[in-house]
């Protein structure tokens, strides 16, 4: 590890050389405009960013703002109010030019945001190939949960695997675990929650600014273990620009009743002259939550009952705690930026279901289905002590000989988690590594613009313990990457190519070291029909290498409760996806239609064998081609207006079916789902109201059991109010107000652990 760390300081010491090195160069171009609401009246104190120069101010009086000494090119921009909302729009400046700008801030047009994750630059969620959402503001607020993958579980084509209050991961149209890859600020989180649903994400997501997902295969700019899609929580944790303001911030209390949840978070920003900070702090402290019935599902046939069936009202062993905490500046020029972050997060939480068993008369530890322990087992439940420190680097140079823009991000973490059993250490985890991307988007050749880059990771995990079924080993991976755009007056195109190379090496006698090596590419094209529609095409071929868990696993896994072999002989994974996506924006409606196809070559699953070992079934890595089809749909209508009030109706639903060649199910996907609400915004009070129904999946692969549907009502109601120069924000949230009991498909807890029961949650948020 310590050749990984000199790697990462001599990159530092030469990002810091260049971008302290280069002298300002002659900028010229310059953009003034004016913010308006709908009636054409000014909006005074509206925060308008700059994105591509990292450059943000306040609107005066007149609603006016000015940006100057700018760098010819296409810029987006974002003013929001928090009387009014937001709004983007957009300019292209040549040297020289002063561009003038209005941008109108109108509640009843659908707020577009400016979308970073799904291409290499800045885009509108309109302008980019394969379907995005973004997560911020009150939306945000409103589906904040202890977990990164429950805060996403209402999104189209979102789901999660449900592990429990300490532990959710996203799943992105029934695909999870390495296939998903989730990022803090466009770099890997470090932790090991793609190795196993009980391994929580070390991201806590109320110290996010936003969340972006994107859906479909996105390994051209994110590597092969992003063939399912991407999550990037923004934090902001690295300034880009210095902002209007000395300081600002907010501060965040929560209380929530399933679980007696006590959380809050403090976030600062502010700087002066060539320098930004940020700093922010989060705690929660959660107890076992509430369920409307038996925790554990028997079937019809089920005559046993004992104490540990007893229903007592709570999830046993699901309290959490958790603590996050980072610092971050950045020196700030004229030409770019360059900034340090450091991070901490800590958490301890319970694994619902998840118990060790010591027999009086034998001290050696067995391991048992909690509902199968007699009178005489003492049942020690397993707790997971999780501590991640990180290391980020993040800057950004302009105009740098062929390029417009150069940007480089690093991240090292050390990470370690341990699962007690009582007090004793069970199982430790540990895991360092670094990861870094260097990318730059060359200057445009007629019409052709786009992004050459390169990435690279190191990781060295270890586990010790009773359930260290994977054995130490070293992961190095490195790629190179190309993206272009030819845009036109109504139709875009985009291609691309990555080509990714992977060493494994493995401490363990008789298993082999692996090399895998992968080259992906992708096709996209967008069409401008006309102002009111946009139809998206993407085609990508992407190759997912395998994992050490899927190479080199042999061990009781309880989390799972599966006795998992890997296989050393596995090969890369090849898959071809296609999304194709309708959106439409009329008036006051704005719907979008995704259909997708994502065929494997050699996909990577557990199969059960019929066998058992230590008393548990049998589950081994095998490679079989695979199809993942399905539909998502979602669409935002304005009813009504009377003032300043307007009341909006929003319906989705999505649809995933996957099976093998041949026609087997695959495991753990997620059944259909649709959803409508009704939300009203006025000037100070807002409301929310409603009903989300998840059917039964039937459609089962083998030794899985079938789960039932069940219908949640949701309810929310805020106020916003204004003290001087604070904004004061209340919410009552009610979460499955008819305290339904369900259970998640997609966990592998089902049977052991349902869904939290009513839950009524008060927020309160002063932001200045």
């Amino acid at each position: 590890m310590h050749a990984v760390s000199a790697r990462f300081g001599r990159a530092f010491s030469v990002v810091l050389f260049f971008l302290l090195a280069a002298g300002a160069s002659a900028q010229s171009a310059v953009i003034v405009g004016r913010v308006f609401d709908p009636q054409a009246q000014p909006v005074s104190g509206a925060t308008v960013t700059l994105v591509e120069a990292r450059r943000s101010v306040l609107t005066g009086a007149d609603g006016s703002f000015r940006f100057e000494n700018l760098p010819p090119r296409h810029y987006h921009l974002r003013a929001e109010s928090p009387r009014l909302g937001t709004a983007v729009g957009e300019a292209r400046v040549a040297a020289g030019e002063t561009r003038t700008v209005e941008v109108v801030i109108d509640p009843l047009v659908h707020a577009e945001e400016i979308v970073v994750t799904a291409s290499a630059d800045s885009r509108r969620e309109s302008e980019v190939y394969q379907p995005v959402t973004v997560v911020t503001g009150e939306a945000l607020i409103e589906r904040l949960q202890s977990t990164l993958g429950e805060t996403l579980n209402r999104e189209p084509g979102v789901t999660s695997t449900s592990f429990g209050a300490g532990s959710s991961r996203p799943i992105i149209r029934g695909l999870g675990a390495d296939r998903i890859r989730v990022l803090e600020e466009g770099v890997g989180t470090g932790d090991a929650s793609n190795i196993s649903p009980d391994h929580a994400v070390s991201v806590d997501p109320a110290s996010a600014e936003r969340i972006e997902i994107v859906r479909g295969p996105a390994t051209l700019l994110y590597g092969s273990n992003a063939v399912g899609g991407v999550v990037n929580v923004i934090t902001g944790r690295i300034p880009s620009y210095v902002p209007s303001e000395a300081i600002s911030g907010s501060v965040d209390l929560r209380y929530g009743s399933v679980a007696s949840e006590k959380s809050g978070a403090v976030t600062l920003n502010g700087g002066a002259g060539s320098f930004a900070w940020h700093g922010a702090l989060s705690l929660r402290d959660a107890g076992n939550y509430r369920i409307p019935g038996p925790a554990e599902q028997h079937d019809e046939h089920d005559d046993e009952h004992d104490d540990h069936d007893e229903f007592t009202g709570r999830l046993e062993n699901s309290a959490l705690e958790s603590l996050s905490g980072t610092v971050g500046g950045s020196w700030v020029g004229s030409r770019g930026f360059l900034g340090l972050a450091v991070t901490r997060f800590t958490t301890n939480y319970g694994v619902p279901g998840h118990a060790h068993h010591d027999d009086d008369d034998d001290h050696d530890h067995d391991h048992f289905r909690v509902r199968g322990a007699s009178e005489d087992d003492h049942e020690e439940e397993v707790r997971i002590d999780l501590r991640q420190r990180r290391i980020d680097l993040r800057g950004e140079l302009t105009e740098l000989g062929l390029f417009d823009t150069v940007r480089v991000r690093l991240g090292r973490n050390t990470y370690r988690h341990d699962e007690l059993e009582g007090d004793e250490i069970g199982t430790r985890f540990d895991n360092k590594g670094i990861e870094g991307r260097l990318e730059g988007n060359h200057r445009p050749i007629g019409r052709v613009s786009g992004t050459w880059g390169a990435q690279f990771s190191s990781n060295d995990f270890a586990a010790e313990g009773e359930e260290a079924y994977i054995p130490p080993n070293e992961s190095r991976s490195k790629a190179v990457f190309a993206y272009e755009e030819v845009r036109g007056n109504r139709v875009d195109l985009q291609f691309g190519a990555r080509y990714e190379h992977q060493d494994l090496k493995v401490a363990a006698v008789g298993l082999p070291d692996r090399e895998f090596s992968g080259v992906s590419g992708s096709l996209g094209g967008l069409w401008r029909a006309d102002s009111q529609h946009v139809v998206a095409l993407s085609l990508a071929r992407a190759v997912r290498l395998p994992t050490a868990t899927e190479l080199y696993a042999n061990g009781p896994h309880l989390a799972t409760n599966q006795f998992e072999i890997g296989n050393p002989d596995l090969r890369e994974e090849e898959a071809l996806g296609i999304d194709l996506s309708f959106r439409r924006t009329v008036g006051r409606f704005r719907g979008e239609l995704n259909l997708f196809n994502n065929s494997f070559d050699g996909y990577i699953y557990e199969s059960p064998t019929g066998e058992e070992e230590d008393e548990l079934p049998i589950f081994e890595f095998v490679q079989r081609d695979a199809r993942f089809r399905g539909v998502e749909i979602g669409t935002h209508t304005h009813l009504l207006s009377r003032g300043s009030s307007h009341l909006e109706l929003d319906v989705s639903a999505d649809y995933v079916r996957a099976t093998l060649s041949g026609g087997a199910n695959l495991p753990r996907i997620p059944p259909m789902r649709v959803a409508a609400g009704l939300r009203l915004h006025g000037p100070s009070l807002s409301a929310m109201a409603e009903v989300r129904r998840t059917f039964a999946q039937d459609d089962v692969a083998d030794y899985e059991s079938t789960t039932g549907g069940y219908t949640f009502l949701n309810a929310s109601v805020g106020y916003r109010f204004f003290v001087a120069n604070t904004i004061h924000d209340v919410m009552l949230r009610g979460m499955n107000l008819t305290n339904e009991l369900a259970r998640a498909h997609t966990s592998p807890l089902k049977e052991r652990v349902p869904l939290p029961g009513r839950d009524v949650t008060l927020s309160y948020r002063v932001s200045f």
